[in-house]
């Protein structure tokens, strides 16, 4: 119990009041006393994100302010695995339980009540439990003496992390608390802070850090302690890709910088899902002799085909792989579940490989650069008691038999293979205003510096040095009347590929009206959308993304 002493004793008789789940306001007998008024009193402390990132030593997203039993800081035994999303403002984690010391019951149930009171002392303004079971019996919140000196109140509600209008609300909460001082942090939670918690949390971090479809999967992965080797997980890491920031969500890159933690500097890459898009994107993280599972790739009990190769998000991947890297070389490995004789699932799987390989080769691979081999139903990676988790037996595996060598110490290398990126003298001798300065053209294309759009945004800026840049292009062009011109838009390697060519042939519009809009004729200028093809910088940081989000030109002599 948490007594709160208000009021001075005159006579020696007092009142004591009962608010929340475990305070005490102990006041002057006969004395009025508003709980609403209490809850107005100006705190002793700021509780922003910089007291609480220094209050739980908080390094990165995976450091752990209570572990996997509760133990860590004293204040919050009743979480567990609580760790921060948004330094200050969101925390992930799970209801201390079943590992309890005094109160131990079924893991599958709300937070504790210490942990709700915890919390609550701890200047959280909500709870929130991401699960139905059990929900019923649970307070709604607790009112409570805060560590800052004043009345604080919690608020405990459910949400479905299932439901998309339940993530709106989420996120709406982790809004209010990133933009709203007097809005304290908020606490997301499953049962054992793995999936569910991850799963909000790598929206979360989409939403306000710009992770990219493929930063929030490994997110999860990192997350889940391990635990993520089930195939129902599958669905959770393509819930995280399909999810897109909300504009009216969108915070300043400045409060990005204070909110946002790191990844861990060493990551161990055996805790990773990896996938195909891998390959592309991080290829340095994947280590020869590795074998990467083509999980969109699906054959039915005794098939050897499956219908539109040529567009299964994974083949394509594996093509931009192989086009990316020449030196990688790849085995195509097929498998089968345990249904039926070894010799028919041997003879069944090597076809499956076969189909794979033969689609390679048909598409220009040279055959010293691809072998195949059936492996029948050998190394399950799923149960095969089970229809639903045979079908996950059934499958094409890549395993990675030469490649580009890269550091595979971390997830991701600063040196990190790219295909054509460019080193910062390298864009920066790209830039037009350079052109312009020196007035000598030292190459065809160029970049449009500092014209940068926003995340999902073709809006050209009003002013700036890019539209001074703009309006002296409109000018040189007017002047040069035997030049042409050709205007290439690109996105970063966020989101859907279909969505990032429209998206980047918007762009490239919004750059050939403003010149059309300045005088230039519209038989001299052209313009195409490439989307995230062709980066000049790496997609794995924010500048990089920042970078590739850009307009090139081209100048073309008629003469």
């Amino acid at each position: 119990m948490s007594p709160w002493v208000l009021g001075q004793t005159t006579n020696g008789s007092k009142d004591t009041i009962r608010v929340g789940l475990a305070t005490e306001i102990i006041v002057d007998s006969g004395a009025v006393v508003s709980i609403d008024s209490l809850l107005k009193t100006p705190p002793a402390i700021d509780l922003n994100y910089s007291f609480y990132k220094n209050r739980y030593s908080e390094t990165d997203l995976m450091y752990k302010v209570t572990d996997n039993k509760g133990n860590g800081f004293d204040s919050l035994y009743g979480t567990r695995n609580m760790r921060p999303i948004l330094h200050g403002v969101a925390y992930r984690g799970g209801a201390n339980n079943y590992y309890h010391k005094t109160d131990k019951r079924n893991n599958h149930n709300p937070i504790p009540l210490d942990g709700m009171h915890g919390l609550c002392q701890e200047g959280f303004s909500k709870g929130v439990y991401l699960y139905r079971e059990n929900f019923e019996e649970s307070p709604l919140g607790d009112t409570c003496q805060c560590i800052d000196s004043t009345l604080n109140r919690l608020v405990y509600e459910q949400r479905d992390y299932y439901d998309s209008t339940h993530v709106y609300d989420m996120l709406k909460s982790t809004y209010e608390s990133a933009t709203q001082p007097s809005v304290g942090p908020v606490y997301l939670h499953c049962w054992n802070g793995w999936h569910a918690s991850g799963f909000i949390a790598a929206v979360i971090l989409k939403q306000f850090c710009d992770y990219s479809d493929w930063d929030a999967v490994n997110y999860w992965d990192l997350g889940t302690d391990g635990a993520n080797t089930s195939p129902r997980y599958q669905t959770q890491r393509e819930r995280i890709k399909k999810f897109e920031p909300y504009p009216e969500f969108m915070i300043s890159d400045s409060l990005k910088e204070c909110l946002c933690p790191p990844l861990p500097e060493n990551i161990d890459s055996t805790q990773l899902h990896i996938e195909l898009e891998h390959l592309v994107v991080v290829p340095e993280a994947i280590p020869v002799g590795f074998q990467i599972v083509m999980y969109n790739v699906k054959f039915g009990p005794g098939k050897t085909t499956f219908s539109n190769i040529a567009n299964n998000p994974d083949v394509v991947y594996l093509k931009k792989a192989l086009n990316h890297d020449p030196n990688l070389i790849i085995e195509v490995g097929g498998y089968t579940d345990n249904s039926g004789s070894y010799a028919k699932n041997v003879a069944i799987s090597k076809k499956r490989a076969k189909f794979v390989y033969d689609h390679l080769i048909n598409s220009g691979y040279d055959t010293s650069r691809i072998t195949y081999k059936g492996y029948g139903p050998e190394k399950p990676i799923y149960s095969n008691r089970y229809k639903s988790t045979r079908e996950g037996n059934r499958r094409i595996e890549i395993k990675i038999v030469n490649k580009t060598t890269h550091s595979s110490e971390r997830l991701v290398d600063e040196k990190g293979y790219d295909q054509g990126v460019k080193s910062n003298e390298e864009i920066h001798d790209s830039y037009l205003s350079l052109f312009f300065e020196s007035d000598s053209i030292r190459s065809n294309s160029y970049i449009i510096d500092e014209l940068i759009f926003a995340s999902s945004s073709s809006e050209l800026p009003t002013a700036g040095k890019s539209i001074e840049t703009l309006d002296k292009l409109a000018i040189y062009l007017k002047e040069n009347a035997a030049l042409s011109l050709k205007i290439d838009g690109y996105t970063d390697a966020s989101g859907i590929e279909d969505k990032n060519i429209i998206l980047s042939v918007e762009r490239a519009k919004a750059v050939y009206d403003y010149l059309v809009s300045k005088g230039v004729p519209t038989d001299r200028l052209s313009f195409k959308g490439h989307g995230s093809e062709q980066p000049i910088a790496p997609n794995r940081y924010k500048w990089g993304r920042d970078l590739n989000r850009r307009i090139e030109v081209t100048f073309i002599s008629s003469e």
